[in-house]
């Protein structure tokens, strides 16, 4: 997982995608969608309306809604990286195992 993300750039594609630009040049496309069903908060739940997921900014390199919610750009990457949302679980095994190899590496 890639670490000390920024997006620089953010667009919202119809279908609750959103093409993501970071500060490194890295360029990538994530289907939101399945937010809604993994995460029932209603600053997220009110992102139903279109009208509102595409009104999608950047502030100070984090993806931020009107509602409230925003994305950390280091999950942002990594979500990207595998083109949709997953769940919290998902993410969490993910970073766990990046933090393992990184501290196999510092203790060569």
């Amino acid at each position: 997982m890639n670490m000390n993300n920024e997006v620089k750039g953010v667009r919202a594609l119809d279908n609750y995608k959103l093409r993501v630009a970071f500060t490194d040049g890295y360029v990538g496309t994530v289907d939101c969608h399945p937010m809604f069903a993994l995460r029932d908060w209603p600053i997220v739940q009110k992102l139903r309306d279109e009208r509102l997921f595409k009104q999608v900014a950047v502030e100070h390199g984090v993806v931020t809604f009107p509602t409230g919610y925003d994305i950390c750009a280091d999950v942002l990457r990594y979500y990207c990286e595998r083109g949709q949302v997953c769940s919290q679980e998902e993410l969490d095994a993910h970073v766990g195992a990046h933090w393992e190899a990184v501290e196999a590496i510092a203790n060569v």
